[in-house]
This record gives structure tokens, C-alpha cells and sequence, in this order.
């Protein structure tokens, strides 16, 4: 197996990091064989752009996704669940088998603000530019983040501070918000010695879209191991909903694929520190075919034609490097 992987900074993790990943649905089998050997990559080959597509396919449709999205309000509003990610998949049927590590190189010029990855083995590969880490682990000491609610990005300085005030006094997007922060309270203290410490919520902004922000950290107890923290923190309100189970059941029934490494981790580690993601604004390459995921979280207020828009925007990563 290749792979690439930078942090937002630019920089590749430790020579002697273990990767792994984990499927968002854990009964679903990965892709990649756990134990097949890794090469690191690098150095990237030359960016690729305009790859020419002979077939462009949603799942759901349009008209699907309204009215999926108008059954999960409705579950909301019975009080069944506070939140639910529902994602979209947008196939691409492509004239020749693309490099997925020049692809990787294009969206390297596009990743502020995101971490940027790359897994291949054979025909198959699954990459993207993720702004959002699970958790990092430098000896004891956790840092994790709360990330949810999006805008786009301004056509220039102001307009980028209008959206930002915007989505910082939006009750819909704190409504999304607020159950991520609250998430990782309830589910990373019980793994600590002493209370977590979150900042103030804030933006993060990445290329193409900016959303609502605080990072927690914290110490972790001498016995808490990086699959421990995996299996208490995954996946997040961020990237499922809440209730978990809930939402886990609601997302099998409304969304006509299968999620694979999309939403799920993937990570590096060492005995001193780990990193681990989730992989959202992620493009999995099978051959001459390459499928695009996005997600949007759902909560009272919530409009079905706002959320495909905001779909559309988040894949505006992917704009220039497929024709």
C-alpha cells in the first residue's frame, strides 16, 4: 500500500508511524488489507487537472434527497432524534484511469485549512483534504475538536467576515454545533484526570467553505490507549448525529450506498503521539471511476434545498481537477 499524508501545516508524520483506518459502519470490510506493507509517499507527482468525465451520476437525486431530508426533519421534529449527517455521492465516470496521487497534488494547492491523504492499493484508492481531526495525542496530553455549520467562503476579506459573523449568531448552526461540543465532554472526560478545557467557539476556514470551531484538550488517564479514545470518540454528532443509535439507524435507511472509509478514521501512530481524522471531502478511485462524498448535518431549521446546495459547495474542492 501507498500513502501520502501532511497535516495543515505541511508536514508528514514520524518515519516510524503505524497508519490504520476504520470503516464509518464497523461490519463494513475495508477496502485495504490491514496487513499489507506501506510505502510512504513523499513527493508528489505533477497535479491533475481536467481529467475528462464521460458520466456524471448523484445518489440520491435531487428529488430523492428532499424528500429524505423532509424524513428526517420529520423524525426531528417527533423528537425521535436532535440531529442527523446525511451524505451524498457524486459518481464520475472517467475517459482513463486517473494517478490518484496527482490528484492528491491538486488538491494539496486547495487544502487550507485540511489535512491531506492519500491510500492506494492496486486500482483502488481513497483520498481527499479533511479540515477535521478527530483527536491528536502527544504523550498524556489529548487535543480534539468540535467542528460543525458551514458557510461559504467570501469573494474577498469582507465578505468572508459577513458570512463568518453570520454563522457565528445562526441558531440553526448552533443548534448543529452545540451537541459536537457537548459529545466530546460526555465521552472524552471519563478517559481523563481532570476536566477538558474547550476555547471559544470560532471559524475555521479551509478553501472553499468556513465553519463553526473549538478545540478541547485535555490529560489523558496512564491506561487510556489510542483504540480506547477510537472507539469512545467515533463517530461524533460531527459526523453521524444524536442520538448516535439513532441516527446510525436513520442514515442505513435513507442513503441508497455505502459510506466505506467515508466518515470513518484514518490515522498514524506511534508510542508517543497519534493523529487521527475522519474522512469527509473524500474521493474514493476504483479504476476509471472515481465517487465523491459530502455531508451536511440535519436539525430543526433545517432546509432541503440550503443542504444540497451546501453539498455542492463543499465539492467545489474537486472543481478544475475533473472536467
Amino acid at each position: 500500500m501507498r500513502v501520502f499524508w501532511c497535516d495543515r501545516e505541511g508536514n508528514h508524520p514520524p518515519s516510524e508511524a503505524l497508519f490504520k483506518w476504520h470503516c464509518f459502519f464497523p461490519e463494513i470490510p475495508s477496502p485495504f488489507q490491514d496487513k499489507e506493507p506501506f510505502i510512504r509517499v513523499e513527493n508528489l507527482p505533477p497535479p491533475a487537472f481536467s481529467l475528462k468525465v464521460l458520466k456524471r451520476v448523484f445518489s440520491p437525486e435531487k428529488n430523492d434527497w428532499i424528500q429524505g431530508i423532509q424524513k428526517a426533519l420529520k423524525a426531528i421534529d417527533e423528537k425521535a432524534l436532535k440531529k442527523v449527517v446525511l451524505a451524498r455521492t457524486w459518481t464520475l465516470e472517467l475517459a482513463d484511469a486517473p494517478d490518484p496521487f496527482a490528484i492528491t497534488a491538486a488538491l494539496r494547492q486547495k487544502s487550507q485549512g485540511a489535512f491531506v491523504f492519500c491510500f492506494q492499493s492496486g486500482d483502488t484508492a481513497f483520498l481527499g483534504a479533511s479540515p477535521e481531526r478527530l483527536f491528536f495525542r502527544k504523550g498524556r496530553n489529548i487535543f480534539s475538536e468540535a467542528m460543525a455549520g458551514t458557510r461559504k467562503r467570501g469573494k474577498n476579506a469582507q465578505e468572508d467576515e459577513i458570512l463568518a459573523k453570520e454563522l457565528l449568531t445562526s441558531s440553526k448552526d448552533l443548534r448543529e454545533f452545540s451537541p459536537v461540543q457537548e459529545y466530546l465532554q460526555t465521552t472524552l472526560f471519563p478517559l481523563c484526570k481532570i476536566p477538558l478545557n474547550f476555547t471559544p467557539v470560532s471559524i475555521h476556514r479551509t478553501q472553499n467553505v468556513q465553519h463553526l470551531y473549538s478545540q478541547c484538550t485535555g490529560r489523558l488517564k496512564e491506561e487510556t490507549t489510542d483504540e480506547e479514545i477510537l472507539s469512545q470518540l467515533h463517530p461524533t454528532p460531527a459526523l453521524c448525529g444524536s442520538p448516535k443509535e439513532k441516527a446510525y439507524s436513520l442514515i442505513r435507511q435513507l442513503e441508497p450506498f455505502e459510506r466505506g472509509l467515508y466518515g470513518g478514521t484514518l490515522g498514524w501512530s506511534t508510542p508517543e503521539e497519534s493523529e487521527w481524522i475522519v474522512g469527509i471531502r473524500s474521493c474514493l478511485i476504483q479504476g476509471k471511476k472515481a465517487t465523491l462524498f459530502s455531508g451536511t448535518g440535519i436539525v430543526e431549521g433545517s432546509n432541503p434545498i440550503s443542504e444540497w446546495d451546501e453539498l455542492d459547495q463543499k465539492l467545489k474542492l474537486y472543481e478544475g481537477i475533473f472536467g
